[in-house]
Formats: structure tokens, C-alpha cells, sequence
């Protein structure tokens, strides 16, 4: 599972916004203790999510090319999959074992998920088209019990969501475009209600945005090319994480705290890296690329 996946598209932040955070001046790198995080056996390992209990999420991909969810407890591995699915990729566990994601059937077509101790309810947001590539993605499960992510609709338009015990509110940032590939996704939602997501222009351009719904901002990291910045997630605090690429395709870290931007450093023998979740105790998990184009999950500790 590369960069380029379906689950990138819920780290394309973006969206132009009057309340857009100025830009400063990127700090010294953020360093700490690093961790690789290998699930046994997996040709590719992504860490996407981990609570304030340390609890690890992510999928990896198997030797057959074919994804499945993980939880990772302390060293300890547990595989998910979804009953009948085709493949399954677990983004995020809240606090109270609550595990969110989505599977991927025999068409292609993405259906998300809420994994209640091994107990599966699907979601499908209405409107969700059912093609290759189509479907719900279901980003993360707060502490509350409210369900981010974003579908992708019979003509290829995404659309983010926000569902409230079964409640759907669809969001659709002004400024997005409504042709296919284009539209409004969002990746993250925290325990204030704030959220993490982005557009794609009807130019093609992608904004990372993130804060609370109707005070969305710009996220830009200033040592990024424009249109490069894509913020994963944040915690309560409001820190956000993210990566940006460059003009060689390669992605490097950052961290955003009121428009104050730290670059995580790269773990020993990663080219390319990227921060795709941040607890409350600023714990940081994600994955990099080896020079064998492997990934490699990751948790950073300060």
C-alpha cells in the first residue's frame, strides 16, 4: 500500500478560508524516540491512528497484495478483517475500544465500518456510490461517538460527513469543485468537534484545511511547494499533524500549533515521511519509505 491509495485521499487537506492561519516560520525539527512498527509477516506496514491508552491502529498489506486492518497493544498484534469483505484498512480506535475504518468488496466499491469488540455494523452514507473506487470511508470515531470521514458518489465526487448515532450531515466546502476526483474530504474529527480535511478545486488544486465546522483554515506549511500540504489529524489541544511533498514526490512531516510549524524529523533510513495521527499526550504514529519503497509504521515519542 503506497502513499497513493484510497486512504491518502483522507490526508488531502484543503480549502481557501478568510480565517486562514498566516504563515510562519518553520522551527527546529520535532525529535524524540522513535519506534518502527512492523506487523509479522506484512510486505507493508501503515500506522494510522493511536488513543491516549497507546494503542496502535493501521492496516498492512499482506505477501498476496491484499489489506488488512491491525491493532497494535503494546507490541502485541491483532489482525481485523471484516466478515465477507475483500480487504479491510482500520484507521482509528477511540478511547473506549471503539475501532473505526472501512473494507473494500469484491468491486472495489468501500463500505465503512464501526468495530465494537469484534462486532461489525457497516456504514454507508447515503448517496455513497457503489463502483470501483466509490463508497464510504469512514476516518475516525471520537470519544462521543461521532464518525468522520467522506464518500465518494456515483460520479466520483467526494463529500465529507459527520454522523451523529446515524445522523448524517454532509460537508461540502465552498470553493470545491463537483466534478469527479474533486470535492470536500475530511480525515479527522477530535473530542471539540474540531476536524481535519481538505478540497480539490475545480483547477485541481488541493487546500489542507482543519478547526471547527463554519471556521475552517488553511493549513500551509511554509517550506511546502503550493497545494502540497496535507494535514492527517489533531488532538484536543488543537496540534496538528501532516506531511507535505516535494518536488521529487517525497513527503516530509510537520506538526501545526496555531499556525506554528515544526518539521519531524525522518526516522534512521526513511526517505520520505509522514505523521498521520497525535494523541493527547503528543504521541505521534505514522509510517516512512525505505529506500526498498517498503513502508514502515512508526510512533514518536518526545
Amino acid at each position: 500500500m503506497s502513499l497513493r491509495t484510497p486512504y491518502r485521499i483522507l490526508l488531502i487537506a484543503a480549502a481557501a478560508s478568510a480565517l486562514a492561519l498566516p504563515p510562519s516560520a518553520a522551527a527546529a525539527a520535532e525529535s524524540g524516540s522513535y519506534i518502527t512498527i512492523d506487523v509479522p509477516g506484512a510486505a507493508s506496514t501503515i500506522a494510522v491512528g493511536v488513543n491516549d491508552l497507546g494503542t496502535v491502529t493501521g492496516f498492512y498489506t499482506d505477501a498476496s497484495g491484499i489489506d488488512h486492518g491491525f491493532i497494535d497493544s503494546r507490541g502485541t498484534f491483532t489482525t481485523v478483517d471484516v466478515p465477507g469483505a475483500a480487504q479491510t484498512l482500520a484507521t482509528c480506535m477511540n478511547d473506549l475500544g471503539v475501532l473505526t475504518g472501512y473494507d473494500l468488496d469484491s468491486n472495489g466499491a468501500a463500505h465503512g465500518f464501526i468495530d465494537r469488540g469484534g462486532r461489525f455494523t457497516p456504514v454507508n452514507v447515503p448517496g455513497a456510490g457503489t463502483g470501483p473506487g466509490q463508497g464510504t470511508f469512514a476516518a475516525n470515531v471520537n470519544n462521543l461517538g461521532v464518525l468522520a470521514g467522506f464518500y465518494i458518489d456515483a460520479d466520483g465526487v467526494q463529500h465529507g460527513f459527520i454522523d451523529r448515532n446515524g445522523k448524517f450531515t454532509t460537508i461540502n466546502v465552498p470553493g470545491a469543485g463537483t466534478a469527479s476526483d474533486q470535492g470536500t474530504t475530511v480525515g479527522y474529527i477530535n473530542d471539540l468537534g474540531a476536524v481535519t480535511g481538505s478540497y480539490i478545486t475545480p483547477d485541481g488544486d488541493n487546500i489542507a484545511i482543519a478547526g471547527p465546522l463554519g471556521r475552517l483554515v488553511t493549513i500551509n506549511d511554509p517550506s511546502a511547494p503550493p497545494f502540497s500540504t496535507f494535514a492527517a489529524s489533531l488532538n484536543d489541544a488543537g496540534v496538528i499533524v501532516g506531511e507535505w511533498e516535494d518536488s521529487s514526490g517525497i513527503f516530509h512531516g510537520f506538526t501545526d500549533q496555531a499556525g506554528n510549524f515544526t518539521a519531524v524529523s525522518d526516522p534512521e533510513g526513511a526517505e520520505g515521511t509522514a505523521p498521520e495521527g497525535i494523541n493527547n499526550t503528543g504521541v505521534i504514529v505514522g509510517f516512512y519509505t525505505d529506500s526498498s519503497a517498503v513502508n514502515h509504521g512508526f510512533e514518536l515519542t518526545s
